[in-house]
């Protein structure tokens, strides 16, 4: 089963792509993706649909984990990225899918074995089932946890 995990902000998002179990990750596909510039903003949040779409259905996605927005909560950057966020939502009930969840640093420690804290995640998870792990960008590192927590 391919779980999608995503974090999305106001310039760009970051996704990755996983398979296996939570014991034996396995990454497919990870990568961050600027929004195009110039765009008005209904043809904006149409592009990010039509991405999302195209990631659910070229990977067979049955699950997505979107790693939730941790410290500002208003303000145009904020209003962006629940833009964004609600365009993953829209994909995912056009494709199917059911399990869409938001997901903080504490709850994705809890899911993968650890004490629900952040700092666990940098601390106690062994990141070494993800090949080369440390030279992705915080970003993708936070998409691939949260895709790794929704490995059964």
């Amino acid at each position: 089963m391919n779980v999608l995990g995503i974090r999305c902000s106001n310039r760009d998002y970051t996704f990755a792509i996983l398979s296996g179990t939570k014991k034996r990750p396995r990454l497919i596909d990870c990568n961050t993706i600027l929004f195009p510039k110039g765009f008005a903003k209904p043809k904006s949040v149409k592009w990010m649909l039509q991405e999302i779409d195209t990631l659910l259905k070229q990977h067979r996605i049955k699950k997505i984990a979107m790693k939730k927005n941790e410290s500002q909560f208003r303000g145009k950057p904020y209003d962006e990225r629940i833009e964004c966020e609600t365009m993953v939502y829209l994909a995912a009930e056009n494709c199917g899918i059911k399990v869409v969840c938001k997901k903080t640093k504490g709850t994705i420690a809890k899911d993968l074995g650890l004490k629900g804290r952040a700092h666990y995640l940098a601390t106690s998870l062994n990141t070494s089932l993800i090949s080369d792990y440390d030279s992705y960008s915080d970003k993708q590192q936070e998409a691939i946890l949260a895709a790794w927590s929704e490995l059964t």
